[in-house]
């Protein structure tokens, strides 16, 4: 009975219900579809699982956003990244044989009479990796050879960053005009190593005509009778010397001329022992102290157009083992001194000083030796003539470990007959000879210190009243 009482209210709720849940005209119609999807989606993301699809759903769009992954580049078509740190980058290739002009003698057109002598010398610096040795040469190259040969060796051995000078003996040639002479240097291979070469320039000039007096008396015209006036010249001589021998060179003035001082010039590694008037010459020794033939050369200077003679006069010294030595060859009354030299032993002795005193010739030595030993001063006297001399001065100052020179000239109106030089510690002499232009002496030496040191350069000038 209690349940028919209750099944008329059932009835009215659930029609209720369906009243309320029927659409009306103006609600559309909801997409089955969207409703499967939201459902889906709901029960998912309660369930914590990925949605499955549903059947006759659209297909679900991927979770994932990050970009689609592209094929990777074919391994032949990549383009290569930088330089690996690990690689190393080759340095420059240092260059073997290298040089850098550091100074020259004999300008560009400097002026000679016709066959004068004189010498060519630049100074270099080695620049490259490698040393150079007394098998390297100046090589002729082109132009006129001013009466040179076609090679000359280098004096020794010149490390990289020494300096060295390179000197050519040259002549100009008797027809006046301008001439130019082109050089380069070879090295113990055979190869030029200098690109660009190195020239001597000179103007060869003719000289001036001799004046002539021309004495005037009644009648037809008296010949002419020349005046001639006095000058020197330089003329020398060379020689090789072998590897630790000692050598000699002699340089004779001509014929017509009287020889009225003179000096030397000699190679690396060699220690000049003789400068002393031999004869109607000039004769120089010295003692070759490296692995390789040096060059020595001797220099005449010569006197023309004069009635006078020379003389040599010679006086002994000895110097104490350990200490210094000093002789002066005095020259007789009625001749004047021109010039002068030395002899000594070259593995002992160390010439410093060699000059005028008075109207004589004087040697300083340093004795390196334990024991006494003898050496000579000479002087080289001119008579016959009324000319007097006197000696002139340069002082220069050779830095450490270097070469270096000093110039003197003699007054104008003088000649230069000869010449010499005082040296401070540790210089070696090389070269003291008459310039080029026949108006200076000059002399080059080595500085075997690191501190520097002082030469002094005397020409000996001769003037006539």
């Amino acid at each position: 009975m209690y349940k028919n009482r209750l099944l008329p209210f059932v009835l009215i709720l659930l029609l209720a219900l369906l009243a309320c849940g029927l659409p009306t005209a103006a609600t559309p119609t909801q997409d089955q579809n969207a409703i499967y999807t939201a459902a889906a989606q709901t029960i998912a993301a309660q369930a914590g699982t990925p949605p499955a699809q549903v059947t006759g759903a659209p297909p679900l769009a991927p979770t994932n956003t990050e970009a689609p992954t592209l094929p990777p580049t074919p391994t032949d078509t990549l383009v290569p990244s930088a330089t690996p740190t690990n690689t190393l980058v080759p340095s420059a290739t240092a260059i073997c044989d290298k040089t850098q002009f550091v100074s020259e003698t004999i300008p560009d057109g400097s002026v000679f009479a016709p066959g004068a002598t004189f010498i060519k010398t630049w100074r270099v610096r080695n620049v490259g990796a490698c040393t150079w040795t007394a098998a390297y040469a100046i090589v002729y190259d082109h132009g006129d050879h001013l009466g040179a040969p076609d090679a000359i060796p280098f004096p020794g051995n010149v490390a990289p960053g020494q300096e060295v000078d390179l000197s050519i003996n040259m002549q100009a040639p008797l027809t006046p005009g301008a001439y130019e002479s082109y050089w380069k240097f070879r090295n113990a291979s055979g190869v030029i190593f200098v690109v660009n070469p190195y020239w001597a320039k000179i103007t060869v000039v003719a000289p001036t005509p001799t004046p002539t007096l021309h004495v005037f008396f009644p009648g037809p015209l008296i010949p002419l009778i020349p005046i001639l006036f006095p000058n020197t010249q330089q003329v020398y001589n060379q020689v090789s010397v072998s590897a630790g021998t000692l050598g000699f060179v002699t340089a004779t003035c001509p014929s017509g001329s009287v020889v009225v001082g003179g000096g030397f010039a000699a190679g690396n590694d060699m220690v000049v022992s003789a400068s002393w008037q031999e004869g109607n010459g000039w004769r120089a020794g010295a003692l070759n102290n490296s692995a390789s033939s040096q060059l020595l050369n001797a220099y005449a200077v010569c006197l023309y157009n004069t009635a006078g003679s020379t003389t040599s006069k010679m006086d002994g010294g000895t110097a104490s083992g350990g200490g210094i030595g000093h002789a002066v060859a005095t020259c007789p009354a009625g001749s004047v001194v021109t010039g002068g030299g030395f002899g000594t032993n070259p593995t002992q002795l160390s010439v410093y000083n060699s000059s005028i005193s008075g109207n004589g010739w004087q040697v300083y030595v340093k004795n390196k030796g334990a024991t006494d030993i003898g050496f000579n001063a000479y002087a080289t006297c001119l008579s016959g003539t009324s000319g007097t001399t006197a000696q002139v001065l340069a002082q220069a100052t050779i830095t450490g470990n270097n070469t270096g020179s000093a110039e003197v000239a003699c007054p104008s109106g003088s000649l230069v007959t000869g010449g010499g030089f005082a040296l401070g510690n540790n210089l070696v002499i090389y070269n003291t000879s008459m310039s080029a232009d026949v108006t200076k002496w000059n002399s080059y030496a080595r500085n075997t210190a690191a501190g520097d040191q002082l030469i002094n350069d005397y020409a000996v000038c001769l003037s006539f009243p």
